[in-house]
């Protein structure tokens, strides 16, 4: 069988062929381009930066370790001899399974287990976990939220399940929903500013006095123009809001603003954009479907 080596060159140099698999009993690993040395027990993992494969570690498996600290009915605070990859560890107390976080049975941070109750003399504290070393510090995530910049490969297929909106956001100018990156030309109102599609297809603050300057396409989520995040659709919080909660939400006659007032001048265009669920909080989702006030 003819090999083509153009490729890899020396690399396939002392190998043999055995029921169709190439066979290395004596490639020294110079000729395997790793970017590092070997060491036992550890994988091999692209380097990015290296444009190589290294050796890592998995990472150190500790299997009930007894963490420092006095057993004695009052002291709450015992020591890892290691750093735990996050969420881990399993914390054993006389054979029971402990529950981490504030107001359970314990606290954990870096090599420091808090106990919420200190543990009695003769109790047996033991402690398994990850640890912090090679992928488990980090080179996968342990969960989605750690990616705040996540891209797919491809269609999201749902499965069966829905997105979630989060109705009420954390602090004031929240935003949970639908938005784009696009260009705003115009947006001296701000945060929350009512935006639509000029003639250039960049974003101005809508008014709705006159359907050259309509129908509002989305509010400001940030302030200044450029390139911005505009929000789509969704849940809003805004603290300088003061709605009739339960009643319906307009495109102002004044630029970039919203009103729960129909606009009523001559020509004026009257557009619904959304409903008050809360004095500060809407849900934003605008009908394109507009009527003129004659």
């Amino acid at each position: 069988m003819t090999l083509n080596t153009a490729i890899r060159g020396l690399q396939i140099q002392e190998t043999t062929l055995s029921g169709g698999h190439l066979i290395d009993s004596t490639v020294p690993e110079s000729k395997l381009d790793i970017n590092n040395s070997t060491t036992d027990g550890y994988v091999l993992s692209w380097n990015d930066s290296a444009s190589k494969m290294e050796w890592m570690s998995i990472g150190i498996s500790h299997v009930n370790e007894t963490p420092s600290g006095l057993v004695n009915g009052s002291n709450t605070t015992f020591t890892l001899a290691n750093t735990p990859q996050s969420g881990t560890e399993m914390v054993h107390l006389n054979g029971l399974l402990q529950e981490e976080g504030a107001g359970n049975d314990y606290t954990i941070s870096s090599t420091t287990i808090t106990f919420i109750t200190a543990p009695v003399t003769d109790d047996i504290i033991l402690v398994t976990y990850l640890q912090n070393d090679g992928f488990a510090a980090g080179s996968f995530l342990s969960n989605v939220v750690e990616d705040t910049t996540p891209q797919l490969g491809g269609d999201l297929d749902l499965n069966g399940s829905d997105v979630i909106y989060k109705p009420v956001a954390d602090a004031s100018d929240g935003f949970s929903g639908l938005h784009s990156s696009l260009t705003v030309d115009a947006n001296a109102t701000g945060i929350t500013a009512a935006l639509y599609i000029a003639s250039d297809g960049n974003l101005e603050e809508a008014d709705a006095s006159a359907s050259g300057t309509m129908p509002c396409f989305g509010l400001a989520m940030e302030a200044g123009t450029g390139t911005k995040n505009v929000f789509q659709q969704g849940y809003v919080r805004h603290d300088a809001w003061d709605w009739t909660v339960g009643g319906i939400i307009y495109a102002s006659e004044t630029p970039g603003d919203l009103t729960q007032t129909a606009p009523s001048t001559s020509a004026a265009q009257v557009q619904i954009v959304g409903v008050a669920t809360n004095a500060d909080r809407m849900f934003f989702n605008p009908n394109f479907a507009l009527a003129e006030v004659a």
